[in-house]
């Protein structure tokens, strides 16, 4: 067809009416979901990962549901006074302060155009800084959105026919069509007269990525129009309300009805996360505190993105359970028995040469260590108690981490930190006893006053409230003198009700306790003063040598301190202590410190000198680093010589080296249009990669920025 002909190779299109219809709701497998589907490691994963799922949804629906529901209400009353605002062309708008982690602003806006959707208005509209980078692009999306209700939350066009969709085009977007449609569907129409007052929301997510003459002409055409059109606006700002104020004029600023909204902060959502998923004993995951403090610190010192946090904790259980039916046994422990009797001689074999079985087997007699070694039967039972006592150890070491955070969230200058994710750190690396700042804090315990010392047992009554409840929501059984004098030699449920009630006996005592304290005086009716200084002096060195007895709060206070040393040290031991911890703690952080702390300049000088690396293929592999290939990539080929070079790179001695390599028995290689030709696509492929740049002082060279 002579319609097709053109100078460049390309694919033609010619639409004949075929009409896809709905689209299939049955999702394709991937690759890695078919090739693994049938291992029992995966399907451990896939459960796990699906659950720790649920609880993030759950936990961001009730964290940001009190903010978008207070957006949504407000919503509502400006529409009530959407005539008055009118007469003034004021448009309502909603300042809403995200913070600075960009990656967590999809899922929060998502939430709030599903919620607006179904609450106040389906005409929503969200236009991105990229989407709109002048005025013309910014009206087009925005009434191209509206117009035609794109569905930012969900793909409607999986469930609908595309011929009932109406086709505009993006050109013929304007205000004046957004008016006219506006006043023919929704005004005009006597069925939907009580939808007249359904507002136009139009969304700017990166506020401060934008052009500000783009908005301010923008914010001036909506005023113009607000008359006709019930606009509403509402602008995600990262930093401060005083962006928005720098950026508008006072006659832009002074059409907006301005309403501010805080968002949670990141760390505290975060610590939410942490601390209500991960950190507990029914979390099917746990980390060392090495692999902890690592993720910690990417948020903290990188991006403070919680989205971030969650998907690198979960690269770091995909390697985790990558190849090994071991780690099947994570997860619940109902059944854990089960999962113990299906494993293999080699997943047994496997398991005792883990790092931590040694010093179990060590401390066993001979014939015990014979039936380790050769009875797979027995070795499963003894595997089976040894993981039930870790889960016990999982229970009593977060509830103590829990009671610890309680006691020293409130002392001065907080040596031990606020919140649980901080003593966590500490905790899964040493043994907090030990430390110089655990002795601090329960010195500065034993100096509290009644009240607080009170409030504070109370508090740490209720976390182990909480904690009974999540395993046996019975009621506790009344103290026993057994009960009471029973030595704290195992961990689990029955340590932590002992905890209770000695809390509950310890609060008790310290409420009917005296605060008296009384000084031991001696009877001195028989020393007489007069006419001797000596006898006065002495008198005053005994007076400070006075013995004075402790009241009955200040002794409670020290045996109640003494008793918290005691449960800590025996429940807070770092998790390496413990057996077989390796297979429920991830501790392989070198794995995936690459993958998460991404270093590109690195990958890139690897990917560029030894292709090989990346792509695994016979024809890449070179005897060193230096050498150089006809077969490698041409951008890897003229990586190489640039390298060669100093400053200033003259392009036709490059591309003579580089037709040298690929023709070696040519004579005049440099003149074949094929090689000009890649050489020309590598020189640009390094110019965007950010390794030479074009310069002024010589027409035929370019200057090598890496060295």
């Amino acid at each position: 067809m002579e319609s097709t002909t053109s100078v460049s190779k390309g694919v033609f299109l010619f639409p004949n009416g075929y009409n896809n219809g709905k689209k299939s709701k049955k999702k394709s497998l991937s690759i890695f979901e078919s090739t693994f589907s049938n291992e029992q490691w995966y399907r451990t994963f896939k459960m796990n990962w699906d659950e720790v799922e649920d609880q993030l949804r759950i936990l961001h629906e009730m964290t940001h549901s009190v903010l978008l529901n207070d957006i949504v209400s407000y919503l509502k009353i400006s529409q009530q006074g959407c005539e008055l605002n009118s007469c003034d062309k004021i448009i309502p708008c909603i300042t809403l302060l995200t913070g600075v982690n960009q990656p967590d602003h999809v899922d929060q806006f998502k939430s709030l155009i599903g919620l607006i959707r179904e609450d106040v208005s389906p005409h929503v509209a969200m236009v991105n800084s990229q989407d709109a980078p002048t005025l013309k692009h910014l009206v087009e999306n925005t009434v191209w959105q509206l117009i035609n209700d794109d569905n930012l939350v969900g793909d409607l066009e999986d469930s609908l026919d595309e011929s009932s969709k109406p086709k505009l085009k993006k050109s013929r977007c304007t205000m004046k069509t957004l008016q006219s449609w506006y006043n023919d569907n929704l005004v005009k129409s006597p069925k939907k007269r009580k939808k007249s007052q359904l507002p136009l929301v139009v969304i700017i997510p990166d506020f401060e990525s934008f052009n500000c003459n783009v908005l301010q002409d923008f914010v001036m055409i909506i005023s113009s129009y607000i008359s006709t059109l019930p606009v509403v606006l509402i602008f995600g700002v990262a930093t401060s309300v005083s962006a928005l104020h720098k950026s508008f004029p006072y006659q832009v600023s002074s059409k907006l009805l301005i309403k501010v909204f805080h968002s949670q902060p990141s760390h505290v959502y975060m610590n939410q996360v942490l601390e209500n998923i991960f950190l507990t004993h029914s979390s099917p995951f746990h980390l060392s505190g090495k692999a902890f403090e690592l993720l910690t610190d990417v948020f903290l010192f990188y991006d403070f993105s919680v989205t971030g946090i969650i998907q690198s904790i979960k690269y770091c259980m995909m390697d985790f359970f990558y190849a090994d039916n071991i780690k099947s046994l994570c997860g619940d422990r109902e059944k854990l028995n089960a999962r113990i009797s299906k494993l293999t001689s080699d997943d047994l074999e496997n398991i005792r040469r883990l790092l931590s079985f040694r010093p179990f087997l060590e401390v066993q007699d001979c014939q015990t260590k014979i039936g380790l070694f050769e009875d797979d039967n027995f070795f499963k039972e003894v595997l089976q108690e040894e993981l039930h006592k870790l889960h016990d150890y999982l229970f009593s070491f977060y509830l103590s981490l829990r009671l610890l955070a309680v006691f020293v969230k409130d002392l001065p200058k907080n040596v031990m930190g606020k919140s649980v994710r901080e003593i966590y750190a500490k905790c899964a690396t040493e043994h907090i006893v030990k430390t110089e700042a655990f002795k601090e804090s329960m010195q500065l315990i034993n100096f509290q006053s009644k009240v607080q010392l009170l409030e504070t047992i109370q508090s740490a009554i209720k976390v182990v409230n909480n904690a009974l409840q999540s395993t046996s929501p019975g009621p506790l059984r009344s103290p026993t003198k057994n009960m009471l004098n029973k030595s704290i030699n195992s961990l689990g449920e029955e340590f932590v009700k002992n905890i209770k009630i000695h809390f509950v006996i310890f609060r008790r005592q310290i409420e009917n306790a005296s605060t008296e304290v009384t000084v031991q005086e001696e009877d001195d009716d028989d020393f007489d003063l007069r006419g001797s200084r000596h006898k006065l002096k002495e008198k005053l060195l005994k007076a400070t040598r006075v013995d004075r007895i402790q009241s009955e709060f200040m002794m409670i206070r020290s045996r109640f301190v003494n008793y918290l040393e005691e449960i800590f040290e025996k429940s807070l031991l770092p998790p390496h202590t413990q057996t077989f911890h390796e297979i429920l703690f991830f501790t392989e952080v070198s794995n995936v410190k690459k993958q998460i702390v991404g270093a590109p300049r690195g990958a890139l000088h690897v990917a560029l000198s030894n292709p090989q690396c990346y792509l695994q293929c016979k024809c890449c592999t070179l005897p060193s680093l230096e050498s150089v290939s006809d077969t490698i990539p041409d951008v890897s080929l003229a990586y190489k010589l640039h390298r060669e070079c100093g400053k200033h790179i003259n392009l036709y001695d490059w591309l003579q080296a580089f037709a040298a390599i690929l023709c070696p028995d040519s004579e005049d290689p440099a003149h074949d249009p094929n090689i000009q030709v890649r050489f020309t696509r590598a020189v640009a492929e390094l110019q965007f990669l950010g390794f030479i740049k074009t310069s002024k002082r010589k027409t035929d060279h370019v200057m090598r920025l890496t060295w």
